[in-house]
């Protein structure tokens, strides 16, 4: 009876389609809204659960939506990474200096924060399966999230020990390997395509210890280079920051 009640009007009838379908997208325009107010302030994780919202209403996201989803996630989870790497250094160094306790107590607080990153990886992984990527309308769009979904296996998988670990990696090898299926749709120098490529070079140079894998992946990349003509100027320029990038990570992992 609540839940009929809750259906009908003030009136005794029921809302239009009009209505509903209007209220819906009043609900997304609210979240995109509040979203860009917390990116502005700063506040990722309150940015995160606008974004949240606007993947649950079920409709496919712009490519503003897709680019500030992505932002959301990144932002929350690389002040944690960042705060994992001091704690780290922190308790080397109370070692090196004789103070165990004071090991302890940040060896305490990074497995405080690698539990953070843990739930942010794993929800943002949960969207992207259940909602992002059987959605996705597009081989942009669906390179994009496939690629979004190895970089959070590959971030857990790094902080992960043992099974997990394993599990993790393995998680990020499937998406990582669909996505570069689903890239083939692309121009071979689409930025997504290469940002696709760096990402799983580096997965496999870090995570896998795969490095003569994750240099045939940047040099195939690089291939690329021939076929920059055929993108717009603001995709030339962000394709050639992505080529420099896997030629920096080439020059160290060659050496």
């Amino acid at each position: 009876q609540a839940i009929f009640a809750q259906a009908v009007g003030a009136s005794g009838s029921f809302p239009s389609l009009h209505q509903h379908f209007g209220s819906a997208a009043m609900a997304e325009e609210k979240a995109v809204t509040l979203a860009r107010v917390a990116e502005r302030a700063e506040r990722f994780d309150e940015m995160r659960g606008f974004m949240e919202e606007r993947v649950m209403s079920g409709n496919p996201l712009s490519n503003e939506e897709r680019d500030m989803f992505s932002a959301a996630f990144k932002n929350a989870l690389s002040e944690r990474r960042h705060a994992v790497r001091v704690a780290v250094g922190v308790a080397q160094l109370e070692e090196a200096e004789g103070r165990p306790e004071n090991r302890g107590l940040a060896l305490g607080y990074k497995s405080k924060v690698e539990t953070e990153l843990t739930e942010i990886c794993t929800k943002a992984v949960t969207l992207l399966d259940s909602h992002l990527v059987p959605k996705a309308a597009t081989a942009e769009d669906k390179t994009f999230y496939l690629k979004m979904q190895g970089d959070y296996y590959r971030y857990a998988a790094e902080f992960a020990d043992g099974e997990a670990r394993r599990s993790s990696a393995e998680k990020a090898t499937a998406a990582y390997a669909s996505g570069m299926a689903s890239a083939a749709e692309l121009l071979a120098a689409h930025p997504i395509r290469l940002g696709l490529a760096l990402n799983y070079s580096v997965f496999q140079h870090e995570v896998l210890k795969e490095t003569q894998e994750a240099v045939k992946t940047a040099i195939s990349a690089l291939e690329a280079r021939n076929h920059l003509g055929d993108l717009a100027d603001q995709d030339q320029n962000d394709a050639m920051l992505t080529m420099q990038l896997l030629e920096d990570n080439l020059n160290l992992w060659q050496q």
